[in-house]
């Protein structure tokens, strides 16, 4: 859903095409309230439009590293000369290459809650009870999330999770990551929250409008209960 068709279908409702009414950051902010609220309601019903996969490989992240010492001026006194210079800048060295089972990778910044995970082979890891249990001999069939990190010791692995909607910074670029079925509740809840709709009444139109969009989506193939037997 593109953020633009949306800032232009509220102008159009509104009838602010001027931009006399409101501005295209009272607009932002009232469309990122609605992405708040959406996200909220979403979650609590395990909406699939929420979940995202996402397959990282250790080798090809390290193919795309550069010099460890690119732009380092933050680095700590040590014995190592980074250049030669009048004054030489001394500092640590940092090992830029990722590790996941040592360095762990972090999480996606979208991310809200772990679905599922395997290896790329497709066989799936379980839960460790700590970090060593990760590193030991054992460990390529387990994974551990600590401080926004996730510990896996294999080279690949596929995670699908729960994402969060990200908000609206540029309506020329962005997009709102939703089928365009939901466009008309956003524009709509969205003229709620610029014309001060209270709390109550946001609450109960989101769920609304999710209501009518998410039930059955994910069981369209299923067979509906006869109400009697035979």
């Amino acid at each position: 859903m593109k953020a633009l068709r949306v800032l232009r279908m509220v102008r159009q409702k509104e009838q602010d095409n001027d931009e006399v009414k409101f501005s295209d950051y009272d607009i932002r902010e009232a469309v990122n309230e609605v992405i708040r609220y959406l996200n909220v309601s979403l979650a609590n019903k395990g909406s699939q439009h929420l979940q995202k996969v996402c397959t990282f490989d250790q080798n090809e992240l390290n193919a795309t590293v550069g010099d460890p010492y690119w732009q380092s001026p933050e680095l700590y006194e040590s014995e190592i000369e980074l250049y030669d210079s009048d004054e030489p800048l001394y500092g640590v060295w940092i090992d830029p290459r990722y590790d996941f089972a040592t360095k762990g990778l972090e999480l996606p910044r979208d991310y809200v809650s772990l679905v599922d995970i395997r290896r790329t082979d497709g066989y799936p890891l379980k839960p460790a009870t700590s970090l060593g249990e990760v590193r030991s001999p054992w460990g390529d069939r387990k994974y551990i999330i600590l401080g926004g990190r996730i510990y896996v010791k294999a080279e690949a692995f596929c995670i699908c999770y729960y994402c969060s909607l990200q908000e609206v910074q540029d309506f020329d670029e962005d997009e709102i990551d939703l089928p365009d079925i939901y466009l008309d509740p956003v524009v709509k809840l969205t003229r709620m929250v610029l014309n001060n709709a209270d709390v109550d009444t946001m609450t109960q139109a989101v769920n609304t409008a999710v209501d009518r969009a998410v039930p059955r989506r994910r069981y369209t193939n299923m067979r509906q209960r006869m109400p009697f037997r035979l």
